[in-house]
């Protein structure tokens, strides 16, 4: 393996004896289900290596606290090049004591020790070596008069774990077009978490969104409730079953929301990975249509050679694209730069709003990054911009 291609990790502190190959096991698994050969593009260092960092490629690193006297001087080193680190304790209380000083100012993570479970702290590390994108959402789709009382519990749970968690009742303004929005989300999320319970299939508005996740290519995560079909299966589906002692009145059980939220967390990299590559592979197929070559590149974008000579840098955007996905591209390709000619933006903008359609088209005409939307990559790549 060449560190020119590595995705760097540093697990640090004197708890990663304890932790550390835990963590290096859970995103190697993270990263065969993303797919793209990640897995043997991952560098895991440890503190005596840190000098050997390769400072052109993204890395991350993770100190797990315990006593804070450990791998100072490799703390500083990384701080010194603006490397993130991740301090991770058992228990925020005494996080002082458990991390070096010069970690006192980063927001801490706290992890039960006592579960093998690492999901979520995978799930951070991806965002920061940029293998899954910081914005996490989340479509909770349920039949109101059955699982109420759940879908508002799941959607405390998991604004808590950081996701933006769409739930019809509360997350369409009012006056808005309820369809048309409910669309625009569902194709700006990660996962959609289904309430399978016995009477969700009898609404339209649940067999719609069911619909449109899987035209959309969303991953599906069913939480299926005692009693109902555990053989009825839904293309591109997770399963969670739960029994009658999951539940404590008309809520879960603590432990459940947990299995919920940590079964979530694994299926988001798929799903990502999944929709990163369909965008790939549909702009590598339509540039051949007008006789370019096409190079994927370590850095997960794609290089494409036109017949005139030309270099387009292809950058996948899983999702709805905004402003922020314009900024990184143009800084990653700057203009007149090496690595190419000239960025685009490549997206999906199956059931997009039309009014977030005319803003991509307003700032494809004020900024050097260009938008392309998936289904005109040939029209787009043979009539230049």
């Amino acid at each position: 393996m060449s560190p020119a291609t590595s995705y760097q990790l540093i697990i640090l502190g004197s708890g990663a004896a304890e932790f550390g190959a835990r963590l290096e096991a859970d995103l190697r698994a993270r990263l065969r289900d993303i797919g793209d050969h990640l897995e043997d593009d991952l560098r895991v260092l440890r503190p005596a290596e840190v000098s050997s960092l390769t400072r052109t490629m993204p890395a991350v690193a993770v100190y797990f606290g315990g006593d804070g006297s450990a791998d100072v001087d490799a703390v500083d080193q990384l701080l010194r090049h603006s490397i993130p680190i991740l301090p991770v304790v058992g228990d925020l209380e005494g996080y002082a004591a458990k991390t070096p000083s010069s970690l006192h100012g980063v927001n801490g993570t706290a992890i039960d020790t006592g579960t093998a479970d690492l999901s979520a702290l995978v799930s951070v590390v991806l965002e920061n070596l940029s293998l899954l994108r910081r914005t996490r959402r989340l479509f909770l789709s349920y039949f109101r008069k059955d699982s109420t009382p759940v879908a508002h519990q799941l959607r405390v749970a998991f604004d808590d774990a950081g996701y933006d968690t769409f739930l019809d009742t509360s997350s369409v303004p009012k006056g808005d077009d309820f369809q048309s929005v409910l669309t625009h989300r569902l194709l700006d999320s990660d996962v959609m978490v289904v309430l399978d319970t016995e009477h969700f299939l009898d609404s339209r508005w649940t067999q719609f969104e069911l619909a449109e996740a899987s035209a959309m290519g969303v991953g599906l995560l069913r939480v299926v409730w005692p009693g109902v079909d555990r053989v009825r299966k839904a293309e591109l589906a997770e399963h969670v079953y739960l029994d009658h002692p999951h539940f404590v009145g008309d809520q879960l059980t603590a432990d459940a929301v947990k299995m919920i939220g940590s079964a979530a967390e694994k299926l988001r990299a798929r799903c990502i990975g999944a929709r990163h590559t369909n965008l790939v592979e549909e702009f590598c197929d339509a540039a051949a249509q007008v006789g370019a070559k096409t190079a994927v590149q370590p850095g997960r974008y794609v290089l494409a050679l036109m017949p005139d000579g030309r270099r387009i840098a292809a950058i996948p955007a899983v999702g709805v694209p905004d402003a922020r996905h314009y900024h990184e591209a143009s800084a990653r390709f700057p203009a007149g730069g090496d690595l190419a000619d000239e960025a685009v933006l490549l997206y999906n903008d199956s059931g997009m709003l039309a009014s977030w359609r005319q803003f991509l088209d307003w700032l494809d005409n004020h900024l050097p990054v260009r938008g392309m939307r998936v289904t005109e990559t040939a029209t787009s790549l043979g009539n230049g911009r």
